[in-house]
């Protein structure tokens, strides 16, 4: 089944900075992805035309090709702000966070012919509300498997108790963190941002009930 009628919106969404894609609803198979969808999922343009389980297997143990379903049986739109998605990324399991719509499409009889999917990554904006919300044993494991570049220091002697590869890959062998930004924050128990070689660092206190603030969360952003 192709999206004939729709072939006028394919043009509008192909270089749209939001992530879009149409689905078929008889069979999940992609019928259109642009650019910005493809390089969220990190998959290439030949994925057109294949079912999303056959190009994207680590969702099927996830709540979303249910949802997919739901929206093309009800033919009512589904929506969800913060969406933790596990995406296999160059052969590597990354955890990111997405706000995303399913809206039905229907035919000229009324049913529902394919799923329109549009996405947004939101990752540094879920992350920042993890570590404010102080859920640090979810932050721990996030960070190692977080496409955002991200590091944890511990105690007021600031060791790096966890950090990930982006991270690594910022610093290319050498930390450029500022020392006495991690002791601001640490101290005064206040967020911190700075822009350093056009690296923007945020810095986020990170509390514990009975001690107060333990260590700080970092989290990088190369600014455009």
């Amino acid at each position: 089944m192709k999206f004939k009628q729709l072939e006028p919106y394919y043009r509008l969404f192909e270089h749209a900075p939001v992530a879009t894609a149409f689905l078929d609803a008889n069979d999940l198979k992609l019928e259109m992805a642009n650019q910005s969808m493809l390089d969220l999922w990190h998959r290439p343009l030949s994925v057109k035309g294949a079912a999303l389980l056959d190009f994207m297997p680590e969702l099927a143990e996830q709540q979303y090709p249910a949802l997919l379903k739901r929206v093309i049986s009800t033919g009512e739109v589904h929506r969800d702000t913060g969406a933790r998605v596990i995406l296999e990324r160059a052969g590597k399991t990354e955890t990111v966070f997405m706000d995303y719509s399913y809206t039905p499409i229907f035919s000229n009889d009324d049913k529902t012919m394919g799923v329109l999917v549009m996405a947004t990554d939101v990752c540094e904006r879920e992350l920042n509300r993890l570590i404010v919300n102080q859920s640090y044993r979810d932050l721990r494991s996030i960070v190692i498997s977080s496409p955002v570049p991200m590091c944890i220091y511990r105690g007021p002697l600031f060791q790096v108790e966890t950090v990930n590869n982006p991270m690594l890959n910022i610093w290319q062998g050498s930390c450029t963190i500022n020392p006495d930004i991690l002791k601001h924050v640490y101290h005064n128990g206040r967020p911190y941002q700075e822009l350093s070689n056009g690296i923007k660092y945020s810095y986020t206190p990170m509390g514990d009930h009975n001690y107060g603030v333990v260590g700080v969360c970092v989290v990088a952003a190369l600014e455009n």
